[in-house]
């Protein structure tokens, strides 16, 4: 090693400043290993240093001060993409991924402190060649998902209100989180959690738990996982997660459907059965059969999860991409690649949300920070929770397990993960071996959304709660009694409040592809102060009005304002309406171009009704329910969509209902219709995502314009396509309902008619 060192010469120090950047070539660094210099006259300065089979790089980086530095490394691999282990000051940062077209830029943002660093890369796959670093001062992301309502427009209402907290708490703090053992584990199923309450005085916030054993076809049996999530949520006031290591026969050919087999001759390995994820997600198929056999069998614990008002942040199918590329994987469900995999994600995500009407998940997908993790990525439409995996401190460069503590944030995975998916969804630390510390948190600005250690498993290099070398009782104590830290005690008494109305943004909002008429109503008078059905005041607390209507009126008035340079918003009145010892949530929509009075007539007005989280359809029984309407209620004020000229507004907040009121006959109305675009033939009518076939997908476009309009607007022909259902009326939910008719076969041709003639 001296040897090396000493034949590469001098490393360069020069200070990085606040507003620099420096560069840093890679063949004046110091090498051990096989890593030599090479000459390659595409690269900065001709020379290049190449790492074959071992070895590390080491350049020193004299930062001016201390604070976080983004790290970018231009190099190529030999072969292949390749992967290799990231280290500063003696602490691996996790691993970066390098492509083989060219010497392309790999970015990581890390911590440096004041004065000398060193930067090491430590070789793992090898054959690569490494040109340049240049180093600078970070300027860091805000640290906020644009997307955090529930991807199930059908989700509970404790599921949105737990989705809504894991929201508030998203880069201000970091959830506890611990992985219970399986049933006959060495130390029982509560020893990790009497270990941290009795160490800390605290319980984790989170819970984990796993389905796997319980759903398998080929050996399961109920363990009590759903009590015991029943338990953790309902009597603990709790956060439950899941994951889904379900097993499969090792050899599937010669397994017969039904057959019960010993653990032991089956796998949830890559390497070890020939089950095919692909054919698990098509139907008719052996594979598929034992599939939706576990799902069933899911799903009837899901439901009772459900009816018990219970949401789980479910997480299956989780590190598919593995060690890296379409051939990485460890696990059955990545075997055939990304492709496959996503076919079953969505496979899964479907069946369970709308074959079984599992609607109590946050579904949680697992990332890499590799050059193709996106590559297997679901889809925004499919995921809620993007989570990372975290197990570096067993370092397996030699093909050994060597344990190291390390309790690095990993900073430079959690922006990486962010910055791949557009900061669209939240991300977590979904398992770790270590936690971090709360001083490498905050300092490092790593805002992960939970952890959640790992059950000991019984050995120094499984043990990964209570062996030191991964979290030390100095550590544990410091984050569970920190106030960044939020553990089970910490958590709101009304996690799971039951007055989150069952409406969504995705059912109601409608993204106009030309701007609708809009009747708007100019007060000559003030509302009737003689009636005690007049002018009501809205509750800004509630957001609620209570208001009463005459016998058989069907019109009255909310007072809307909106901010300078808004010209269109739209928005709903929501009330409960008892009915035959039911509760439906009924939406009354509302449109205003501009400040003042707008008429709210229920009949033409009306949007939608439910019960519980399915949507009515029964003509007749809509029609009781709108003769409900006229009676005394509270009604919630809600703002779906604002629009400052062409541009929608991401921040509705501007957008004001005043108060709600039945006004004298003496009141102006006047409609005004602006001018149509120019009109566009439809070409293929349901045909929303303009692919020249009508499937499901259609269905999900026409549901993520309306709910994202700003990031998932649909073409002008896409728009005229969707119009499926009465068209004529815009793009709205019945649209996406009658594709999804048309995919069932319960209706069998498209344009559906449902108004009234």
């Amino acid at each position: 090693m001296a040897a090396a060192m000493a034949v590469n010469g001098a490393v360069i120090t020069t200070a990085v400043n606040a507003a620099d950047s420096v560069k840093y070539e890679f063949e004046d660094a110091v090498f051990t290993g096989t890593i030599a210099t090479d000459s390659d006259a595409d690269a900065s300065g001709g020379k290049v240093a190449f790492m074959k089979d071992d070895g590390v790089i080491s350049v020193s980086v004299n930062a001016a001060s201390a604070g976080m530095y983004d790290l970018t490394i231009y190099a190529k691999g030999e072969g292949g993409s390749k992967i290799q282990n990231l280290g500063v000051n003696g602490v691996d940062q996790g691993q970066i991924s390098i492509g083989e077209d060219g010497y392309n830029p790999v970015s990581m943002t890390v911590k440096l402190n004041e004065g000398e660093n060193t930067v090491t890369i430590t070789k793992s796959w090898g054959w690569t060649k490494f040109d340049y670093l240049t180093v600078e001062a970070a300027t860091l992301p805000e640290i906020k998902a644009t997307q955090t309502t529930c991807c199930d427009i059908s989700a509970s209402a404790e599921t949105r209100s737990l989705m809504a907290y894991l929201a508030s708490v998203y880069g201000n703090g970091i959830i506890s989180g611990q992985q219970e053992i399986y049933s006959n584990g060495p130390h029982g199923l509560e020893y990790e959690f009497e270990y941290l309450n009795d160490l800390t005085g605290h319980y984790p916030a989170i819970r984990g738990f796993d389905y796997g054993n319980f759903c398998c076809p080929a050996f399961g049996s109920d363990d009590g996982s759903t009590e015991r999530v029943i338990d953790w949520v309902k009597n603990k006031n709790g956060i439950a997660t899941s994951s889904f290591h379900l097993n499969v026969p090792k050899d599937f050919e010669s397994y017969k459907i039904g057959d019960r087999i010993d653990w032991a001759v089956t796998t949830y390995g890559a390497k070890d059965t020939d089950f095919s994820p692909s054919k698990a997600a098509t139907e008719g198929t052996k594979e598929n059969e034992y599939y939706m056999q576990a799902l069933t069998t899911l799903a009837k614990e899901f439901n009772e999860l459900e009816e018990q008002g219970v949401p789980v942040i479910w997480r299956p199918l989780h590190e598919a991409e593995g060690g890296g590329g379409e051939t990485g994987s460890w696990f059955w469900w990545g075997r055939e690649g990304s492709e496959a995999y996503k076919k079953l994600w969505i496979y899964t995500y479907k069946t369970l949300t709308e074959k079984f009407g599992c609607h109590n998940l946050i579904w949680e997908w697992n990332s890499y920070n590799y050059e193709y993790s996106q590559d297997w990525y679901p889809g925004d439409e499919y995921v809620d929770i993007i989570g990372y995996d975290k197990y570096n401190c067993t370092d397996w460069s030699t093909g050994s397990p060597v344990l190291k503590h390390n309790d690095s944030a990993i900073s430079s995975t959690f922006y990486g993960i962010m910055n791949k998916y557009d900061s669209a969804k939240m991300v977590s630390m979904a398992e770790n071996d270590c936690f971090s510390t709360v001083d490498n948190l905050m300092s490092e600005k790593a805002g992960w959304l939970y952890f959640c250690t790992w059950y000991d498993g019984g050995s120094d290099d499984t043990n990964f709660l209570t062996n030191p070398t991964f979290n030390t009782k100095e550590d544990t104590i410091a984050m569970y009694q920190s106030d960044y830290c939020i553990t089970l005690d910490e958590l709101p008494a009304d996690l799971y409040k039951k007055d989150i109305k069952p409406i969504d943004p995705a059912l109601t909002t409608t993204k106009a592809t030309t701007a609708p008429p809009v009747t708007t109503t100019k007060a000559t008078t003030e509302a009737d102060p003689n009636k005690d059905y007049g002018k009501v005041v809205f509750n800004k607390t509630t957001k609620n009005y209570k208001i009463t209507l005459p016998e058989a009126a069907e019109d009255f008035y909310i007072n809307v304002e909106l901010p300078d340079g808004v010209t269109y918003a739209n928005g709903g009145l929501g009330v409960t309406v008892p009915l035959d010892g039911e509760y439906y949530w009924v939406n009354i929509q509302w449109e205003a171009k501009q400040s003042g009075a707008v008429k709210v007539n229920v009949f033409d007005n009306f949007l939608n009704c439910s019960l519980g989280t399915e949507v009515v359809e029964d003509e007749a029984l809509i029609e009781k329910i709108k003769a409900q309407l006229g009676t005394s209620k509270e009604y919630e004020g809600q703002i779906w969509y604002a629009a400052k000229g062409e541009t929608a507004l991401t921040d509705t907040s501007g957008v004001k209902i005043i108060d709600a009121y039945l006004m004298k006959d003496d009141t102006t109305t006047v409609t005004t219709t602006p001018a149509p675009s120019e009109p566009v033939d439809v070409t293929l009518l349901g045909d929303a995502n303009c692919d020249g076939q009508v499937t499901i997908a259609d269905s999900t476009a026409i549901l993520q314009a309306l709910g994202n309009p700003d990031k998932y607007g649909l073409s002008a022909q896409g728009a005229a396509n969707a119009d499926c259902c009465d068209p004529g009326d815009g793009v709205l939910p019945s649209d996406a309902l009658a594709i999804q008719k048309i995919d069932a076969k319960v209706i069998t041709k498209l344009p559906e008619i449902t108004a009234e003639k």
